[in-house]
């Protein structure tokens, strides 16, 4: 990767979350999704469906009725795989971290770039 800045590195680590979520075939396309209790795949619902509508949806089904609905990037959180569940945690934080960027000036962007350096695990030494 050339472009070393935030934003472009936020970009890398949503697509190779995506890529993962893709090989074990979870949505990749952003949005709000539905399972039914017997489906074996998730279905994206109308993007014009404001959050009333889509509490309406929920509110629908009982609890306990097996119905489960979540944004994408919360897909892979119970997902047996750990990659897929590293995958979701790894959506989700892109877009707090997106969210914090968008407007943000100086130290919160020189934050977030510094803590996008740090390595993912321990040194060796």
């Amino acid at each position: 990767m050339t472009d070393r800045s935030p934003t472009a590195r936020l970009a890398a680590l949503r697509a190779s979350a995506l890529a993962v979520y893709r090989a074990h075939d979870l949505p990749t396309k952003a949005g709000f999704y539905r399972k039914g209790p017997k489906a074996k795949r998730w279905t994206r619902l109308a993007d014009d469906l404001d959050a009333g509508a889509r509490w309406d949806l929920i509110r629908a089904h009982a609890p306990d009725s097996g119905w489960r609905f979540l944004e994408r990037d919360r897909l892979g959180e119970t997902h047996e795989a750990a990659a897929v569940r590293e995958a979701a945690r790894v959506l989700v934080a892109c877009t707090r971290l997106e969210t914090a960027l968008e407007g943000a000036e100086g130290t919160l962007v020189a934050l977030i770039d510094l803590a996008l350096s740090l390595p993912a695990g321990p040194l060796k030494a």
